[in-house]
């Protein structure tokens, strides 16, 4: 793609490089922005144990906010900073290719259309040998509510219908595995795993937030992610022999918890042998908004 041949930075892309590398959630990641300008964008997350899973592979919570990232420098990168002008993802699709173990890696996003307020990105993540790590969408959205009257009248919010759960025991094994460094980094407590549902907690942290002190995308991503992959380990049981990878992540970003806890409630709709269904809805902890919700899936190959 263009970015890849052309390492250079415009003065557009560079300012907002400071302000992208900036972001508490960002910077905690490593993020480093290597080239782009209003067509695309290339960034970098070095290697760090603390973004890993056991075996010093990359939680898939890192590729898909790496994608969010790249996804959203690219829609800012074609656009004027206005008072005003507010901004999100709307959606994010992320599938995974292959596991990036104890290597950097490089997403690369390429605007595929600018509308007037919508803007979609495909972002290639691959390490710097070139082998494809993940595959993502990024659907953004940046509008100026003052500049469209009866903004107010045309909005709503429906609280989540999610099904009332009694305390359950949690394996273990699964309190040890929100011990791995990527996951305890982000706080997640995993407070309800049994019968092909989950229940997983993220606190408010500093280092979890975007520039406007709410919970980062990113992380809400991470959050959805490993959500459903409890709900899918809460049916086979948790078995180290066991091998499991995420296939593929869709969200969509319906609010924004502003400096509050998360609670992730995830459901298995189907099991199909290896392949687990998952649907995840993440709420506002204190405000009960619906921040983010999506759908998961999970592979689990059962040992002989």
């Amino acid at each position: 793609m263009a970015v890849e041949a052309n390492r250079e930075m415009t003065e557009r892309v560079r300012a907002l490089a400071a302000r992208f590398e900036n972001v508490p959630y960002n910077r905690r990641l490593g993020l480093r922005v290597e080239a782009g300008s209003a067509d695309g964008v290339r960034i970098r997350v070095p290697y760090k144990d603390e973004n890993s899973n056991p075996g010093r592979a990359l939680h898939g919570g890192v590729p898909a906010s790496a994608i969010d990232i790249a996804g959203t420098l690219a829609a800012w990168a074609g656009l004027e900073d206005r008072p005003g002008l507010r901004s999100g993802t709307l959606d994010l699709s992320v599938d995974y290719i292959a596991a990036a173990v104890g290597e950097d890696i490089v997403a690369e996003a390429r605007v595929l259309r600018r509308g007037k307020e919508i803007v979609y990105a495909e972002v290639d993540v691959a390490n710097d040998a070139g082998k494809r790590i993940a595959k993502g969408l990024v659907t953004h959205r940046a509008i100026d509510p003052a500049a469209h009257p009866g903004w107010d009248a045309r909005q709503l919010a429906r609280a989540p219908d999610l099904p009332a759960r009694a305390p359950a025991d949690v394996p273990p094994l699964a309190r040890g595995l929100v011990s791995v460094p990527f996951i305890a980094r982000l706080g997640m407590v995993i407070d309800e795993m049994a019968d092909g549902t989950a229940t997983v907690r993220m606190p408010f942290r500093e280092d979890n937030a975007d520039g406007d002190g709410a919970v980062h995308e990113g992380a809400l991503a991470a959050l959805l992610d490993t959500t459903g992959a409890m709900a899918s380990w809460s049916i086979v049981g948790l078995d180290l022999r066991h091998k499991a990878s995420t296939v593929g992540v869709h969200l969509s970003y319906p609010g924004r918890a502003v400096r509050e806890d998360v609670s992730a409630s995830g459901r298995t709709l189907r099991r199909d042998n290896e392949i687990f269904l998952n649907t995840v809805t993440v709420v506002g902890a204190a405000s009960g908004r619906v921040v983010a919700t999506g759908s998961v899936t999970y592979r689990i190959v059962v040992s002989a």
